[in-house]
């Protein structure tokens, strides 16, 4: 079984991001392709020789049924069913990772790492939405630890469904936040998940963005520069994928993803 990051449901989307100039989107060799059915199907997959996994990941107690295909680090949810569970968790968490993760590491991805030995942990992400306007997020899920063992998460949601919000409260103090070289506004949400202190950096509902690239290390700087940082001296994973409260979901794309570390 797979672990994806449980939310608590609250109450109480348009679609942004600009390709970069210089971008490294678009331009990777894909290699492993497949499609499934299966709850917990694994892919072993990679972008110009790097190797990620890819996991459809249906890991929630409100989970019905899927059909996910891929081919390298991008992927469709073609048709998901399902509900979210009891305490909010999502239904599934369909995802393509790097590092040590919920399922066996990656060899020779770059990660684990320790983060004192990272000059830049550059990744992009782009998504396409095709249409589905429901209770979904588009996130990336980076884990910290001692590159064994997991000490807390840091998440950067790129798109905020209308009825499900991240794990913790938001944070009064870090409204409307930027962060360094990284584009747009973010609202914090900090707290707990799964035993382990977590901290979310989410766009406001209504304002997606489509297509993102960064340095990790810009965000695990930011938390510590606002006194939110999680434990842990290494990067264990960084992964995304969208984390469905509720279907149906169709044709839910992510069209390219990749993490280089140096």
């Amino acid at each position: 079984m797979t672990r994806g990051t449980s939310h608590a449901s609250s109450t109480t989307a348009g679609t942004g991001g600009t390709a970069n100039p210089g971008s490294e989107l678009g331009n990777g060799a894909m290699e492993g392709s497949g499609r499934s059915s299966e709850r917990y199907e694994t892919g072993l997959v990679s972008r110009d020789g790097t190797p990620y996994v890819l996991i459809t990941n249906g890991w929630g107690p409100g989970f019905g049924n899927h059909t996910v295909s891929w081919e390298g680090t991008s992927f469709t949810v073609e048709s998901m069913s399902g509900s979210a569970g009891s305490m909010g968790q999502p239904a599934s968490y369909p995802t393509v990772f790097c590092g040590r993760y919920s399922v066996k590491e990656v060899p020779d991805c770059g990660l684990p790492a320790p983060s004192s030995s990272i000059k830049s942990l550059r990744t992009g992400w782009r998504w396409a939405k095709n249409g589905n306007e429901g209770q979904y997020n588009a996130a990336y899920d980076i884990w910290m630890g001692n590159g064994t063992q997991l000490r807390g998460y840091l998440m950067v949601w790129l798109r905020d469904p209308t009825r499900y919000q991240p794990a913790g409260q938001p944070n009064a103090a870090h409204q409307g936040v930027t962060v360094a070289n990284v584009p747009g506004k973010w609202n914090i949400w900090n707290g707990m998940v799964n035993g382990l202190p977590i901290v979310n950096w989410v766009r406001a509902e209504g304002q997606d963005s489509s297509e993102i690239e960064f340095d990790v290390m810009d965000f695990v700087r930011d938390a510590e520069t606002r006194g939110l940082s999680v434990p842990g001296d290494t990067v264990n994973a960084v992964a995304v994928g969208f984390e469905i409260w509720e279907g149906p979901i169709t044709n839910l794309k992510s069209l390219d993803f990749y993490v280089d570390v140096n």
